[in-house]
C-alpha cells in the first residue's frame, strides 16, 4: 500500500508467491511501534527507505536528548521526516514523568505538539500519580491533538501485574480518550517467567485492538516477541522494537525468521510437496 513520502513497489518482485494475510497501513491490528534511539536524520531516512512500510509509529526514547540535548529545530525536522512517510512519532514516557514530578504537564503537552510529535505517552512506570491526574494528563494531550498512549506496569515491579486492576485502569484510560494502552516490558517478562495468565486475561478484558505489548529493549526482545506472537497471533500489537529490528519482527509475524523457528513451514512437515517440473 503506497504511503505519502514512501514509494512502495507497484508490483512485488515475487508477486506470484502467495502472501500470508497481513493488513496494510494504516492498520489497527498488528501494529509495530519502533524506537529511534538517538539516530541522525540520515539514519531516519534509511529506516524509512528499508522498513517504512512495516513501522506504524516511531518512538524517540532518547529521553535526555529529547528534553535537553536536541534543539526544537532538530526534533521538528525528524518528526516532519517521519510524518511525510506516514509514520506518527511520540517521545518516550520518561519526559512526561519528568514533567509530572516538576508540575509542568500542561506546558509539556503543548510543547510536544509544537515540536511536531503526533502522539505522547502518559505513563507512571517510575512514579505514582493519582487517577484524577492521569485522566487530566490524557485530556491535556487530547486538547493538543495528540494521540495518547498510556502504560500499565512498572520498570522495576515489586509484584506481578494484577490483571483486574490493570483492566480497570485500561478501561478508565480508554474512556478518557487514550488510543492504546501499553503493557510495560518488565511486567511482560515477569508474566512469561512466572507462567501466569495475566496477559491473556488482559487481552480478554481490554481487547487486543486496544493493547500494545512491549517486547524490548534487551537481549530477550526476540524471545518475548516470539512468545507474544505464538500466544496472541501475528497481529498482536508490539512496541519498543529497535528500528533496525523492525524487519525481523515483520518476518517473525509471517513465521519466516529463525527467531520464530521458521514456523511458516511447520504445516508442511511430513507432507508431500508439489512436484517440481522438469526443465
Amino acid at each position: 500500500m503506497a504511503m505519502k513520502g514512501f514509494v512502495m513497489p507497484s508490483k512485488p518482485a515475487f508477486d506470484f508467491l502467495e502472501r500470508p494475510p497481513r493488513a496494510g497501513k494504516p492498520r489497527s491490528r498488528g501494529l509495530t511501534v519502533a524506537s529511534d534511539r538517538a539516530r541522525s536524520l540520515a539514519q531516519a531516512r534509511d529506516f524509512i527507505e528499508t522498513a517504512g512500510d512495516v513501522i506504524d509509529h516511531m518512538k524517540i526514547p532518547d529521553h535526555v536528548g529529547v528534553m535537553w540535548r536536541c534543539s526544537a529545530a532538530q526534533l521538528r525536522k525528524k518528526n516532519a521526516l517521519y510524518a511525510k512517510a506516514g509514520i506518527d512519532t511520540l517521545p518516550g514516557g520518561i519526559p512526561f514523568e519528568v514533567a509530572a514530578v516538576q508540575g509542568r504537564v500542561p506546558r509539556f503537552m503543548e510543547r510536544v505538539a509544537e515540536l511536531g510529535f503526533g502522539g505522547v505517552e502518559v505513563s507512571e512506570d517510575s512514579i505514582d500519580i493519582s487517577r484524577k491526574d492521569r485522566v487530566h494528563a490524557i485530556r491535556h494531550a487530547l486538547a493538543n491533538d495528540l494521540t495518547v498512549f498510556t502504560e500499565l506496569g512498572k520498570k522495576f515491579p515489586e509484584n506481578p501485574l494484577n490483571a483486574e486492576e490493570a483492566i480497570e485502569m485500561a478501561g478508565r484510560d480508554l474512556d478518557a480518550g487514550a488510543h492504546l494502552v501499553v503493557v510495560e516490558k518488565s511486567d511482560v517478562a515477569l508474566v512469561i517467567r512466572q507462567g501466569t495468565d495475566t496477559l491473556h486475561r488482559l487481552m480478554r478484558g481490554v481487547g487486543p485492538e486496544h493493547l500494545i505489548i512491549e517486547c524490548g529493549p534487551g537481549a530477550d526482545r526476540f524471545d518475548i516477541a516470539k512468545w507474544l506472537i505464538r500466544e496472541f497471533g501475528p497481529d498482536v500489537n508490539l512496541e519498543n522494537i529497535d528500528a533496525e529490528d523492525a524487519y525481523v519482527i515483520e518476518a517473525m509475524r509471517y513465521g519466516l525468521n529463525r527467531a520464530a523457528d521458521y514456523s511458516y513451514f511447520h504445516p508442511w512437515r511430513g507432507r508431500k510437496l508439489p512436484a517440481i517440473p522438469a526443465p
